[in-house]
């Protein structure tokens, strides 16, 4: 869901600022059209929670997280297309649906935005000239979020620790090479023995190895409960530290910003 504006985007001197608009608005486009599963919708949470800097209020990802317990909640319902809706919810009102997502993306995503949008400005690099098609710093070109290269990196370590999880894991010992790559995905923000509890806990094993549904979607529990929160807080701890790249030709660096 678009619109659409005769006037000319002005060129851009602080092309980060628009690269991360820019994949804001993407992810909302998408989520007001609705999602097309379950799962689709804790990988966008990953998306947007990195793509506003951790900025998203912690309050959703309890909101996401009640929506997996027992039956499909109206939130998550509403989040779906009507195909991926199970339950009574399958005769969820399209138009109530509708406007529960833009209820969501007014309260929570603009504000974290917003905020996002206010602690990357002071670090944005302004360029000398505007942006053309055919230059480094055009928001058009760039392949990184909100031109740092270490955002980027982080979300690949997230999308591959999340992916691993909902998949499940053949045995007890992967949770081990899970770990390392959950560290790596938060950032570190992981208590210093909240892999070795996993590991030990034998009701918790059982879920994340097994193959059954009931198994599945307790593991989509699992990610929303105890994973995307400690992503939120790992993006937090980065963001402070990255520093501008273009994704073609060289960029100065700047000071981080005093978050």
């Amino acid at each position: 869901m678009t619109t659409t504006n005769p006037r000319e985007e002005p060129d851009p001197y602080r092309p980060a600022l628009v690269t991360l608009s820019e994949g804001v608005h993407e992810r909302v486009d998408e989520l007001r059209d609705g999602l097309d599963s379950e799962r689709r919708v804790l990988e966008w949470l990953q998306e947007i929670t990195i793509r506003t800097l951790g900025r998203l209020d912690l309050r959703v990802y309890d909101d996401i997280t009640r929506q997996f317990r027992g039956q499909q909640g109206v939130l998550l319902a509403s989040f779906l297309c009507p195909d991926a809706r199970r339950g009574n919810m399958v005769k969820l009102d399209h138009d109530a649906a509708e406007r529960v997502r833009e209820h969501f993306v007014a309260s929570y995503v603009v504000p974290a935005h917003r905020d996002a949008f206010r602690r990357l400005r002071s670090d944005a690099i302004e360029y000398a000239e505007g942006a053309d098609d055919g230059d480094a710093h055009d928001p058009k070109r760039q392949r990184f979020i909100a031109m740092r290269p270490e955002l980027n990196e982080l979300e690949e370590w997230q999308e591959r620790a999340l992916d691993s999880l909902l998949e499940g894991f053949d045995e007890r010992g992967d949770l081990l090479d899970w770990g390392h790559d959950l560290l790596l995905a938060t950032h570190g923000e992981l208590d210093q023995d909240w892999i070795t509890r996993v590991y030990r806990e034998d009701s918790a094993v059982d879920v994340l190895t097994g193959e059954s549904v009931a198994d599945q979607r307790a593991r989509l529990l699992f990610a929303a409960y105890h994973v995307l929160p400690r992503y939120r807080a790992g993006v937090r701890v980065l963001c402070g530290r990255a520093k501008e790249t273009p994704s073609v030709g060289q960029g100065a660096d700047t000071e981080p910003p005093d978050w």
